[in-house]
């Protein structure tokens, strides 16, 4: 009988939140648990923070057990314990709250949802509490980037060498580009070009560094930089693809070479 009164309420709890929106601190209507920041952006990590948690007879939580899923701008968060025999073990006060890291979204409308295996009063479920993502670039001026290129590009033909590029909300771009020297050995370049439209970023210096070897790792000593050459970047003209591109780049005085790349994909 008890469960079922538990199984009840807590179907209850979470028809009334259904269409709940989130309160101005960040609180979740009728829930101990909130999510920060309230108003998020796209340029923000998202994240849900649970009350403390507490050891119950059967049950002992281990580190952050939880995992997060997302279909259809839907999020579910399915957390997770370990089970044990017995009654709770001696010394096993309450400790802080998780905190579920939710990550950057897109802008858009979200409903959330959270599945515990075990019901606890500490943690009830709830299902499709909504909120929205703001977009961070809507005050940004022209090229104003829609899409994200962050991640691994390469040259399918050309393996071994690649780029990292990061592209954030407010489209500062850098890229880390691991290749070869002329001595076969490898080596990393960089470079932070400004956008000059949408899909095709101005010319910008390629850095290399190096610094003196040191007693210790990584050595304190100064780093120095050399500008080697100049590169740019330019993605596919299909707004809906973020997929494929070019890097065009100088070495010195050498000739102007553009090279395919594309999302590497394991």
């Amino acid at each position: 009988m008890k469960s079922r009164f538990v199984a009840l309420s807590l179907s209850l709890l979470a028809c009334l939140v259904a269409r709940a929106q989130i309160a101005p601190n960040g609180a979740l209507p009728g829930l101990p648990m909130s999510l920060l920041p309230p108003n998020p952006t796209s340029a923000d990590n998202l994240r849900l923070i649970m009350p403390e948690r507490q050891c119950i007879s059967g049950l002992v939580y281990t580190g952050n057990p939880y995992r997060v899923a997302m279909a259809n701008n839907q999020l579910t968060i399915n957390l997770g314990a370990q089970v044990i025999s017995g009654a709770v073990p001696a010394g096993c006060p309450p400790q802080a709250g998780e905190e579920i890291d939710l990550g950057r979204l897109p802008p858009g409308n979200y409903s959330m949802s959270l599945v515990d295996p075990v019901p606890r009063p500490e943690k009830p479920v709830f299902s499709n509490i909504t909120f929205t993502v703001a977009d961070a670039r809507v005050a940004k001026a022209a090229p104003y980037v829609r899409l994200d290129y962050s991640g691994q590009w390469w040259d399918p033909n050309d393996s071994g060498w690649g780029l990292f590029l990061w592209h954030d909300a407010i489209d500062n771009v850098l890229a880390a580009w691991f290749t070869y020297g002329s001595d076969g050995k490898p080596m990393w370049w960089v470079f932070q070009p400004r956008w000059r439209f949408q899909r095709e970023t101005f010319d910008a210096d390629l850095i290399q560094t190096s610094r003196m070897p040191g007693p210790t790792s990584p050595p304190p000593n100064p780093t120095s930089l050399s500008v080697v050459g100049k590169a740019r970047l330019e993605f596919s003209r299909v707004q809906t693809i973020a997929e494929i591109g070019t890097i065009t780049y100088t070495i010195g005085t050498g000739p102007e070479i553009t090279r395919s790349i594309q999302r590497f994909r394991p």
